[in-house]
């Protein structure tokens, strides 16, 4: 079994918040668990050693808790899209869904972004959210750790997204190494 899912494949966030979930009501009982046992021990003193130990269960779960807060809102992509999207893309392409970024400022939503030869596409999943915004944190988060040479392109809809890929073209090298990096913004 697979402990760690794999940012940026199909139904991350759906798994992640699920995921989240069943973690968090592991450490609530966890730490329920801990302190009963505590106050059996001790003959109903709260103040010994498990005590402490069933509050520091909480700071993993609250953890968790943040994780699960920042992904409440966004859904992942439905199966008919990504594999329309999934099918326009040639082997060479790198496709990456469901990623959800951070940035100092606020969290990102991209249904789906596509990294190709020396270029970086992707479409916003949220509609509220501005595309420019996303498309310079991006283009900066590259600058900033030296992947240079790629275009930097967030669309706001699917159609001038999909007419926008590239049918066929040379993988690059410098694209793993941008798959890495932007795998590692997924929240």
């Amino acid at each position: 079994m697979k402990l760690e899912l794999e940012r940026g494949s199909f139904g991350y966030i759906k798994k992640k918040k699920m995921r989240q979930i069943i973690y968090m009501i592991f450490f609530i009982f966890m730490s329920a668990v801990i302190l009963v046992t505590g106050l059996f021990i001790h003959n109903f003193e709260r103040a010994n050693i498990f005590t402490v130990m069933s509050i520091l269960m909480v700071l993993p779960m609250v953890k968790m808790l943040v994780t699960y807060i920042l992904l409440f809102p966004y859904k992942s992509v439905p199966e008919d899209t990504y594999n329309m999207v999934k099918d326009t893309v040639c082997d060479n392409a790198i496709v990456m869904t469901d990623m959800v970024i951070t940035s100092p400022e606020k969290p990102m939503n991209l249904d789906f972004v596509i990294i190709m030869d020396n270029q970086l596409i992707g479409v916003r999943g949220n509609k509220k959210q501005d595309a420019a915004y996303i498309e310079g944190f991006l283009k900066e988060s590259l600058k900033n750790n030296k992947i240079e040479g790629f275009t930097v392109k967030v669309f706001e809809d699917y159609k001038p997204f999909l007419s926008s890929i590239t049918r066929y073209f040379e993988k690059a090298a410098k694209q793993d190494e941008c798959f890495r990096y932007i795998r590692t913004l997924v929240v």
